[in-house]
């Protein structure tokens, strides 16, 4: 993995008990930040999403990783989670972030189905507002778990589909209703500490037609009984 050395971009922290520190932003495929401690010091790494970041961001990330360090809870400071929820850094990153995931074929079209047809009856419905997508990417995997049908990179707004569900065969509300789940992903607010299938999430989900329907038929989908 490449890494930039950004150390002089910091402003000096407060280092107790290490002597000097060392900041580098690294090439990875989801945000992430660690620590290692060194002989003098420590080394701080960054992925190199935050290339573009303001100093105020990196330098506030930077202190709550030494604090992290330290042994205290890690908390990530406000102004980090303001700048990764802006438009400007989704749309820059989130390119890279498909790039580099190497699960999705970066379409929406599929042999047989097409997600923003998805997107577009949800909307029709009233299930999902401008709100929950603004910003979003759909597209389909190149392969995904059995039973896994769907997944949501809040950070990046990307939802992604099992390409199993890509047929004819399959009921287009089944697909929707994947897609509307991890929509309900979206809206959550991805800095709260909560469970993902919280029961504000699962009294959304409910809201759903014929969701016990659906649920029994994407149980049974590598079984062959949704076909009974």
């Amino acid at each position: 993995m490449r890494t930039t050395d950004i150390t002089d971009r910091i402003r000096p922290l407060s280092m107790y008990p290490y002597d000097d520190y060392n900041v580098v932003l690294k090439q990875t495929a989801h945000l992430h930040y660690a620590y290692r401690r060194t002989k003098t010091g420590i080394e701080i790494e960054l992925s190199d999403y935050l290339g573009e970041a303001p100093l105020s961001v990196l330098n506030d990330e930077c202190e709550a990783i030494v604090a992290w360090s330290r042994g205290k809870k890690f908390v990530q400071p406000q102004s980090l989670t303001d700048y990764i929820r802006t438009d400007d850094f989704i749309v820059s990153n989130r390119p890279k972030y498909l790039r580099r995931c190497r699960t999705v074929t970066m379409m929406q079209q599929g042999s047989s189905k097409n997600l923003i047809d998805s997107v577009e009856r949800l909307m029709d419905s009233g299930l999902v507002f401008d709100t929950d997508i603004t910003n979003s990417f759909f597209t389909w995997a190149t392969h995904m778990a059995k039973y896994k049908f769907g997944q949501c990179n809040q950070t990046f707004r990307v939802v992604s589909v099992n390409p199993d569900l890509d047929s004819d065969s399959v009921p287009d509300a089944v697909v929707d209703y994947v897609i509307y789940h991890e929509i309900l992903h979206l809206r959550q607010d991805p800095t709260k500490n909560h469970r993902p299938h919280n029961a504000q999430f699962r009294s959304w989900e409910h809201m759903f037609p014929d969701y016990d329907r659906i649920e029994e038929y994407l149980r049974g989908f590598y079984t062959g009984s949704h076909r009974r």
